[in-house]
């Protein structure tokens, strides 16, 4: 299989100033900036803050033995910053991120962008479908 994953984020529990609109929303809530949001839940799933992730689990937590691992740098876990309503296109899901992990998957899965497939995977369109379905729910 294959496993994507982001470190977009490095945890930092440190008292910084602002410098995007998620950091300054942050702060207004007293939470200080995404950084140290990131600290807090790398904190709560390994016990350390100060690592690398997406901004929710922490990159060493998403390494799956025998799977194909694809890093993708700059990516967040969510569609919004984490804990707010501002939406990103750096998340696993926007157009420009799928582009970066979707051809790995797909040839994992045998199907190649031509529509040719392996014996026993679903087809290109129904990978398509399902993608889609995914996005929209």
């Amino acid at each position: 299989g294959v496993l994507r994953v982001g470190n977009a984020i490095v945890g930092d529990d440190t008292k910084q100033l602002p410098v995007s609109d998620a950091d300054e929303l942050y702060a207004t809530r007293g939470e200080g900036s995404a950084s140290r949001v990131a600290y807090t839940s790398y904190e709560a799933v390994c016990g350390q803050g100060g690592v690398a992730g997406d901004g929710v689990v922490p990159l060493d937590w998403t390494q799956l033995e025998g799977s194909r691992q694809i890093q993708l740098e700059g990516v967040l876990h969510s569609i919004n910053e984490a804990g707010t309503t501002i939406a990103t296109d750096r998340w696993y899901g926007s157009d420009g991120v799928i582009d970066r992990w979707l051809p790995a998957v797909l040839e994992e899965a045998g199907i190649n962008s031509k529509g040719s497939e392996k014996s026993g995977a679903f087809g290109l369109s129904d990978l398509q479908n399902w993608v889609q379905g995914v996005l929209q729910s």
